[in-house]
């Protein structure tokens, strides 16, 4: 019987007493305010990073609202600001061909916003935008969701606006909620958004509650390898009686219908309950950091230098501050990486982060392809060693595949 590595593509970092906590908390009557002031910036709370997201863009709103933006986003950003900005106003940032720098800056007559997210679990470096920033003015938002350690506030001092989800699988986690840091020399943006979470109108204790009941599947199947390991053998078994029933097919499945998150409904001002969530969790973010650190160093540790840059071209160190466990195949060797993968019941998913633009400019089909390319492996977090080098022993066996195809036509 083959290896089974019983870990899914993704991980909630909170154990099961951390877990029960979060229902505990719909008791509460304690108020709680949605700000937080410190000597540098002001910590805004909301009830979701996009919800944050689309006040600061309700903000700056205006007809000719100019932006220059990274290609790749998730894909309720992306779908803000394609609502928010017209298409001939979104300029498109050239990154390098590993997407972890800012190659090239669109030339531009004027700006109003640079919007940047962080891919990989690692910050891009900005210090290239200060000039940029200088020559028009502009404000930088930056997504951190998936950026670097939360030991700084922004990645770089010449951020403005920095935003953060508290949502089931973040950094920090609070099964829901979000955060933006924005520096006080922003003062109306501040007050502004402050009046406007108040306007929204409040979550619902029940709405709460039925939300972290949605999770504790997932949180099962995410979390716990006993379940994990049965879960799998039942679709082993049914995959003998019908081609239809496979791994792939039922991660794929599961992961759109249970995301999460919603992409709709999201502009409400948070509960009590989850700002208790969200105050007791702002700082549990260390030992996930050390975790996600530790089992990196040893996944990487595996390969060679060269199989480091062809399937994970973005890496700079080994820490990847995200449970999610990416992967790049070329575009044409997908289906047969999934499938590979599929045969030997090892738990992956395409793209199901990231989207580019929906109209078209100078480097979209080569940001395309990236994302096309774009997999996740079991995460890492919940996986002992030897599974760790059971699956590095099966990505060194597709390389050496394709490496001897490639010889052959030669």
């Amino acid at each position: 019987m083959k290896k089974i590595i019983k870990a899914a593509p993704d991980y909630l970092p909170l154990s099961i007493l951390e877990f029960i906590r979060h229902f505990a908390n719909l008791l509460t009557r304690k108020k709680y305010n949605l700000w937080i002031n410190y000597d540098y910036y002001t910590k805004i709370i909301g009830y979701s990073c996009r919800s944050l997201f689309e006040v600061c863009m309700e903000y700056f709103h205006k007809d000719d609202l100019t932006i220059a933006t990274s290609p790749l986003h998730h894909t309720s950003f992306r779908n803000i600001i394609e609502r928010f900005v017209k298409p001939e106003n979104i300029h498109i940032i050239k990154l390098n061909s590993n997407y972890n720098e800012i190659e090239k800056i669109p030339e531009m007559e004027k700006c109003d916003l640079v919007i940047i997210t962080h891919l990989f679990g690692q910050d891009m470096d900005l210090s290239c935008l200060l000039e940029f920033k200088e020559k028009h003015n502009c404000i930088i938002i930056e997504d951190r969701v998936q950026g670097g350690t939360l030991d700084l506030e922004f990645s770089t001092d010449i951020v403005d606006i920095s935003l953060y989800s508290m949502a089931m699988d973040k950094r920090p986690v609070a099964l829901g909620g979000g955060f933006m840091n924005i520096i006080n020399k922003r003062e109306k943006l501040i007050e502004d958004a402050k009046k406007r979470i108040e306007t929204l109108p409040r979550e619902k204790r029940r709405k709460r509650f039925f939300d972290l009941l949605k999770k504790i599947p997932t949180y099962i199947i995410y979390n716990s390898r006993t379940f994990l390991f049965i879960v799998m053998n039942i679709i082993r078994f049914l995959s003998v009686f019908s081609r239809r029933i496979s791994l792939l097919k039922i991660t794929i499945s599961y992961r759109t219908k249970n995301p999460g998150f919603s992409h709709f409904d999201y502009m409400l001002k948070p509960s009590n309950a989850l700002l208790k969530s969200m105050f007791k969790k702002f700082e549990n973010y260390e030992k996930m950091e050390k975790l996600y650190r530790e089992k990196f160093t040893l996944f990487f540790n595996c390969f060679s230098p060269n199989i480091i840059s062809y399937f994970f071209p973005w890496i700079k160190d080994y820490a990847c501050l995200t449970p999610y466990n990416t992967i790049l195949i070329e575009e044409h060797l997908v289906d047969q990486f999934l499938e590979f993968l599929n045969n030997d019941f090892v738990f992956c998913i395409p793209k199901p982060t990231y989207k580019v633009f929906n109209f078209s400019y100078e480097n979209d089909s080569i940001d395309k392809k990236f994302n096309i390319g774009i997999i996740y492996l079991p995460s890492l977090a919940n996986m002992k060693l030897k599974e760790i080098k059971y699956l590095s022993s099966k990505v060194k066996e597709f390389y050496d595949t394709i490496y001897s195809e490639k010889e052959k036509k030669k």
